[in-house]
């Protein structure tokens, strides 16, 4: 019997409906999370006139996800590369749905602290492990794309969230908005028990060779016939076989992961300082709850095109380089939309094209991380990105609140948030000029 590499395994010119149901699957596990994650900006505003606090006291309920996130992305990495992709990802599913169903049976701050701590956990082991298993069932040609496509679902979820939130405030009010938040990612963790496969690398790890065989026959058709075994090693790898994925991450490749950190630190904290608090700010502009809810939900929603786009130029050229240029943009555009903020139309126009590039930017980092680390630490790899990164959303969550005394204006928040933008441009610059980590994918660049 001849033997193959899971890599190989996979590479197909056409995508197989079985790698097709893996993707689909992880796409609304991330939609799911997005949805949740995004919601509780968008009900801020009623928040506040339900239970008649302040802002501040508002602050923690709208931060301490965030905290559980890091939680949960940080630890889920090291359970999925040692125990498998699957059921930490299923598990974490249900987890942050069921607990954002109870969160919409808060009767206080208080009480949603602790319940939204809770769905952190399992929003932050969610996404990670979503863009880890996709990457290894995907063919080299299309990895990147296919990656940056399944980190659409996030803003879109995000999007979805401000739609179902315009939707039901004014009628249903802000719980039945929780209440179908929750339900969404019950049902696709459901379906995903059945559906969804374990990661080849983890099964070929177990020398569960039955298991992996049927599952690459149902993408290379029922004639192959062969013994697995795990992707062929460069030599960074071998120099390192035996290390751990920990000390990898923190050892041979910890220049280019600082960056990605700093990166994806500086990113989240401007994307949770808007998906927070936008909401509000627009409300005290004089918009309505239809009006705020909607505009705030085209920020993510330009995340959408931002991301797809930016996943064809990867594709094709230097990834670091096009995710560094997007930063470069977005910082701009930040700058420019501070100047528009007098006409709504002129606003919601360059709300969108910000959010493509910052969004879409953001989206794409878990792509640069999956095709950075090899497999054996590349749910380390990819994990400790988010968790780390989550701390700039903490930070975002609170500060957003804090930047309100100052009493900047839309437009003047907008001029200071263009700053860690072009931090994150400068960190991913400095990790691609310290990669000494090549992958290919259509051909051999450094990323």
């Amino acid at each position: 019997m001849k033997t193959v590499d899971i890599q190989q395994a996979v590479e197909t010119k056409k995508l197989s409906k079985q790698q097709w149901i893996i993707f689909t699957l992880c796409f609304l596990v991330v939609l799911s999370d997005g949805i949740d994650t995004g919601v509780i900006g968008f009900i801020a505003p009623s928040l506040l006139d339900d239970w008649g606090v302040t802002k501040n006291d508002l602050r923690p309920v709208m931060s301490v996800a965030l905290i559980g996130m890091a939680i949960g992305a940080i630890c889920s990495g090291i359970l999925a590369d040692k125990f498998g992709r699957k059921w930490v990802i299923i598990g974490s599913t249900f987890l942050f749905g069921i607990l954002t169903i109870i969160t919409g049976l808060s009767n206080s701050p208080d009480e949603m602290i602790v319940y939204r701590f809770l769905t952190g956990l399992g929003l932050g082991a969610a996404m990670p492990n979503t863009a880890t298993l996709v990457s290894e069932y995907m063919p080299k040609h299309r990895r990147v794309w296919m990656v940056n496509l399944l980190f659409c679902a996030l803003p879109l979820g995000i999007t979805v969230g401000g739609i179902l939130s315009a939707s039901l405030l004014s009628n249903a009010g802000w719980k039945m908005v929780l209440y179908i938040g929750g339900i969404i990612p019950i049902i696709v963790a459901v379906f995903s028990i059945f559906l969804l496969k374990e990661s080849l690398h983890i099964l070929v790890k177990k020398d569960d060779q039955d298991e992996a065989l049927q599952i690459v026959k149902r993408i290379q058709g029922p004639e192959f016939e062969a013994k697995l075994v795990p992707v062929t090693l460069s030599q960074i790898e071998l120099s390192h076989k035996n290390a751990k994925p920990v000390s990898m991450v923190t050892g041979t490749f910890f220049v280019p992961s600082l960056m990605m950190w700093i990166c994806c630190f500086m990113s989240l904290l401007v994307f949770y300082v808007l998906t927070s608090w936008m909401p509000t700010l627009l409300k005290e502009s004089g918009l309505t709850p239809e009006q705020f809810s909607l505009i705030s939900a085209i920020f993510p929603f330009g995340g959408v095109a931002g991301t797809i786009l930016i996943g064809w130029f990867m594709s094709r050229y230097d990834s670091n380089r096009i995710i560094t240029i997007t930063y470069f943009i977005s910082a701009l555009l930040f700058i420019i939309t501070g100047f528009t903020t007098q006409n709504i139309y002129l606003l919601a126009c360059f709300i969108f094209l910000a959010g493509g590039g910052l969004v879409g930017a953001q989206s794409s980092l878990p792509s640069l991380a999956a095709i950075f680390y090899p497999a054996e630490c590349r749910g380390v790899g990819v994990s400790w990105m988010h968790g780390l990164g989550r701390f700039g959303a903490i930070f975002g969550a609170f500060f957003g609140a804090y930047i309100f005394t100052f009493n900047l204006g839309i437009n003047g928040i907008f001029y200071v948030l263009a700053l860690p933008i072009f931090i994150s441009a400068l960190a991913l610059y400095v990790k691609g000029r310290h990669s000494t980590y090549k992958i290919s994918t259509n051909q051999i660049s450094k990323v």
